[in-house]
């Protein structure tokens, strides 16, 4: 069993997976296990994900019987998790060399059940662009409706949290209604200022439509969290704003 479970899901993600997977073999804190979950790719992912595996004993392939979207998939890999912790990470980011020792090292420090961390922005070919996002020390339910400072390929959680609150995939920000669900239940969050994941920008991806996720992050207002108006717009303007100068200034 290892300390830390690294779970990937992975959908035609053959162009970035290799260097996704080799930003963890790479970690300065080796006390690990990866857990690649492919989610019906129609491209070379199995092929590269099972080559990679039979390069390095940690790593495991498993594969949806058919695509069920990226929160299914998480939970399918946390479900097969056998970490103490869990961290999540996104089939085309990168992460840092010294990501999971900094954070176990802040988890164990500040007797936190999640830990997040900074990042930065690079473009399809690896490229830096803009300016990184420096995170908070901490945060809480009422900071996250305004500002979600979490990114999900920084998260490290304890993994017998994340067994009990799966990903709800009703929502599009899967991710973010469960940080507020975890937050509401009283889960303490801390924040690693250090630059420790490369977040990348792909055009045309899902995360890429910020039109497209303004709608949805409306929905959660509503729907999951069933805010009165007047505190919806007050979270939508704060999401807004935030959200323009993370990406755009």
């Amino acid at each position: 069993m290892a300390e830390v479970s690294v779970v990937i899901p992975a959908y035609n993600a053959e162009r970035y997976l290799e260097e996704t997977v080799r930003s963890v073999l790479a970690q300065t804190y080796q006390d690990f296990e990866i857990i690649i979950v492919d989610d019906g790719s129609k491209d070379g992912t199995v092929a590269l994900a099972n080559r990679l595996a039979k390069e390095d004993s940690r790593i495991t392939v498993l594969r949806n019987p058919r695509n069920q979207g990226v929160a299914e998939t998480r939970n399918h890999g946390i479900r097969q998790a056998t970490g103490t912790y869990i961290a999540l990470l996104d089939s085309d980011d990168v992460w840092a060399p010294a990501k999971l020792e900094k954070q176990l090292a802040c988890l164990t420090r500040r007797n936190a059940d999640g830990v997040y961390c900074s990042y930065d922005f690079m473009d399809e070919l690896g490229q830096p662009m803009g300016k990184p996002f420096l995170v908070p020390p901490e945060t809480s339910f009422r900071e996250m409706l305004a500002e979600s400072v979490i990114g999900c390929s920084t998260m490290l959680v304890r993994a017998d949290v994340l067994k009990a609150h799966p990903f709800n995939g009703a929502y599009y920000h899967e991710d973010y209604v469960l940080w507020l669900e975890l937050l509401r239940a009283g889960c303490a969050f801390r924040g690693v200022a250090d630059v420790l994941m490369h977040y990348r920008r792909v055009a045309g991806s899902r995360s890429d439509d910020k039109v497209h996720a303004a709608k949805k992050r409306w929905i959660i207002y509503r729907d999951y969290l069933k805010l009165p108006l007047p505190k919806r717009l007050w979270c939508f303007a704060g999401y807004a704003f935030h959200a323009v100068r993370k990406y755009y200034l």
